[in-house]
C-alpha cells in the first residue's frame, strides 16, 4: 500500500471518529468522502491547471512542534560548536587563559561570552530572535571555524582581497573569501531570506582577536 493511501486511511478514520461524536453516521461518512475527493481529484487538478499550491490535509497529523523546513541553502543548526568547548581542544595554550591558533591569532578572555574563543563560536549558530543581523558560519565544527578565521587572517596580513580600516587601537579587516563561508542570520537576515556571506570581518588589536564573523558585501 502506498504511503499516500495509508495517510488517506488514517485521515478518514480520524475524521470519522471526530465527526461521529457530533454528526450522524451518514454526515460523518460524507465528510470523509469529501476529504478523499479533495486529495485524489480536486487538489491535483487545481494545482495542475492553475499552477497554485493548495494546502494538503494529509499533513494534518504532523505534531505542531515538529521540525520545520530550513531555508534553502541554510545549514541546520547543530550543537557541536558550543560555547563551552574547551579552547585547548583546538588551540595551543599560552597560559593565563590565552590560546593561540596555528596562524598566530591569540584568543583571550573577554566579551559577553567570557572568552573570545566562545564569542567566535557563537557565530557558528544562528540566533533567529536576535534583533538586527547575525553573521553565521556555515561551518559549525570548532576546529573548522578556527581554520577559516586563520585563513582570513593570513589573507589580511598578505593584503590580498582585504579592505583595512583603523578604529583606534583596533584594526578592522574585511576579507573577501572568494566563496560562500556563511549566511546572514538573526531577525534581519531571516526577513531577507538568509542571504549568503562571502566575506569575513576580523577585528584585531595587533595579533589579539576581538571578533570574527561572516559578512555579506
Amino acid at each position: 500500500m502506498s504511503n499516500q493511501n495509508q495517510q488517506l486511511i488514517r485521515l478518514a478514520l480520524r475524521l470519522f471518529r471526530r465527526a461521529g461524536r457530533k454528526l450522524a453516521c451518514g454526515a460523518a461518512i460524507g465528510l470523509c468522502l469529501a476529504a478523499v475527493l479533495y486529495v485524489l481529484v480536486l487538489q491535483p487538478i487545481a494545482e495542475k491547471r492553475f499552477g497554485v499550491s493548495l494546502p494538503s490535509i494529509l499533513t494534518a497529523d504532523r505534531p505542531a512542534d515538529g521540525p520545520a523546513e530550513r531555508p534553502a541553502g541554510k545549514p541546520s543548526s547543530r550543537p557541536s560548536a558550543d560555547r563551552d568547548v574547551d579552547p585547548g581542544s583546538v588551540l595551543t595554550s599560552r597560559g593565563k587563559g590565552v590560546y593561540e591558533s596555528p596562524a598566530g591569532i591569540r584568543y583571550t578572555r573577554g566579551s559577553q561570552h567570557g572568552h573570545r574563543f566562545a564569542h567566535v563560536l557563537a557565530h557558528a549558530r544562528d540566533e533567529p530572535n536576535r534583533h538586527g543581523q547575525h553573521g553565521v558560519f556555515d561551518e559549525d565544527d570548532p576546529a573548522a571555524v578556527v581554520a577559516l578565521v586563520d585563513e582570513a587572517y593570513e589573507l589580511a596580513l598578505a593584503g590580498e582581497r582585504t579592505r583595512v580600516e583603523r578604529d583606534g587601537q583596533r584594526m578592522v579587516y574585511t576579507v573577501d573569501m572568494n566563496r560562500r563561508v556563511g549566511y546572514v542570520g538573526g531577525e534581519s537576515g531571516a526577513r531577507k531570506g538568509n542571504p549568503a556571506a562571502r566575506h569575513i570581518k576580523l577585528v584585531m588589536i595587533e595579533d589579539r582577536l576581538i571578533t570574527a564573523f561572516p559578512l555579506r558585501r
